[in-house]
């Protein structure tokens, strides 16, 4: 998974993911994987959210295996399908963006094993 530098993260002001975006990794069709989550209401700071525009789905298979980020541009979206996986575990989490494009910390991580 790609880690964004110390600083950025600590510049940005973070959105609540935590119980907020839940989503689970669903069996599909082999070689598929379909995640969906519940949209955030609230900020870090426990104030309403009113800025979200999308999010970014983030999936690797390892250290240093398999990265890839799927930005979803519409707030109103709660899954997403990612098709075309070749054999293996891969592992995703999903964060929220605001309309500055700032990031928020990443969910939970879920597993889904493809045969």
């Amino acid at each position: 998974m790609k880690k964004l530098p110390k600083w950025i993260l600590i510049g940005l002001p973070m959105l609540v993911l935590g119980c907020l975006l839940l989503y689970k990794a669903m069996l599909l069709p082999e070689g598929s994987a379909s995640l969906s989550w519940t949209t955030p209401t609230e900020n870090e700071n426990n104030e309403p959210l009113t800025d979200l525009a999308g999010y970014n789905i983030h999936c690797w298979a390892g250290a240093g295996q398999f990265t890839i980020t799927i930005h979803v541009d519409d707030a109103a979206t709660t899954s997403h399908v990612i098709e075309n996986l070749s054999s293996g575990t891969y592992y995703c989490a999903i964060s929220a963006l605001n309309t500055d494009g700032r990031e928020s910390a990443l969910s939970n991580v879920v597993a889904k094993t493809v045969p």
